[in-house]
């Protein structure tokens, strides 16, 4: 009988412990797949919408600062929006910013949109980066 629990218990152990493993590799792997860092030489700005005639962000009465190549955005999902030049109409929604200033990432901000031409040369979203869903 205590051969029989003893089985049993080892192989829910084992299916927890598989079940665990699996939800850490996949949550590990989702994030970083999102980040998209900034990296074709453009600074890039915090719009209200997918467009530039919106405005940028503001908190406290002042405009957030571009985020300049070498930082990144996590993207949680690519939009429509205003064309820009030959770089297309993609644009990332994020609330999730890494100026690289040494501080780190800044996260709750409000939701703003990125250019993904200006971004990554729209790399994630034209290759349809399937942890980047259309919004």
């Amino acid at each position: 009988m205590s051969f029989m629990f003893g089985r049993r218990t080892a192989t829910v152990a084992t299916a927890a412990a598989l079940s665990v493993g699996a939800l850490i590799t996949a949550t590990g792997s989702a994030s970083a797949d999102d980040t998209v860092p900034i990296s074709v030489g453009h600074y890039v700005g915090l719009y209200n919408h997918s467009n530039t005639t919106d405005g940028k962000l503001y908190i406290n009465g002042q405009q957030v600062s571009d985020v300049p190549p070498g930082g990144a955005i996590v993207a949680q999902c690519w939009t429509v929006g205003q064309s820009i030049g030959t770089y297309g109409d993609t644009w990332y929604r994020t609330n999730e910013v890494d100026w690289p200033d040494g501080l780190g990432w800044r996260t709750g901000l409000p939701t703003v949109y990125v250019f993904a031409g200006y971004a990554d040369g729209n790399a994630r979203s034209v290759n349809r980066d399937p942890n980047i869903p259309q919004c």
